[in-house]
């Protein structure tokens, strides 16, 4: 059986206190750069609230609430950049 490497994963607020930790993750992006692929695991911890990226898989970073907001928020508004439209495929 394979488990994904978020989901061993800490948040790191609460591995420094010693306390269990709750992930959820909010957002998985994948990205793209010059050949070189890469997937961030946004995750909130439902223990301590805290707002947290993993990048790698033994990492994870706090996010700050710019980040967040750009990227999880529930009031983000999903869509083209302007200028662009969408086009159906025949």
């Amino acid at each position: 059986m394979m488990i994904d490497p978020v989901f061993m994963l800490r948040c790191v607020d609460c591995d420094a206190k010693g306390a269990l930790s709750c992930l959820w993750i909010r957002a998985s992006l994948e990205t793209e750069h010059h050949r070189h692929h890469r997937l961030l695991h946004y995750v909130e911890c439902l223990n301590c609230g805290a707002h947290l990226k993993s990048q790698y898989r033994d990492l994870m970073e706090v996010v700050d609430d710019e980040e967040w907001r750009r990227f999880v928020d529930d009031e983000v508004e999903l869509g083209l950049p302007s200028g662009l439209e969408m086009q159906r495929l025949h």
